[in-house]
């Protein structure tokens, strides 16, 4: 694989503190490879398919128990679920 040059302009602030990085040992090029490698794990998310899988497959391996009574509520209505979570906790809904 071949490697790139990437020119960046820095102020004169920055300019400043890459050479004091620079005097303590730290390479730029050594800074800019982990802020690449930080920012893009940062911002790498699941796809829907990814999560369904995920969901479905964990569903597999810890099904529910077959004694589990079916709920009263609709889980995907927030208001529902938490009227729901709040009774069983033994609070009123406010």
């Amino acid at each position: 694989m071949g490697s790139r040059l990437v020119n960046v302009r820095l102020d004169e602030e920055r300019v400043r503190k890459a050479r004091r990085l620079r005097e303590r040992g730290i390479t730029l090029s050594a800074l800019v490879r982990d802020a690449i490698d930080e920012r893009f794990d940062a911002n790498e998310s699941l796809t829907p398919d990814e999560a369904r899988a995920i969901v479905t497959r964990i569903h597999e391996q810890y099904p529910d128990p077959g004694a589990v009574p079916r709920r009263t509520y609709d889980v995907h209505d927030r208001r529902a679920s938490r009227a729901a979570i709040l009774r069983r906790l033994g609070r009123r809904p406010r």
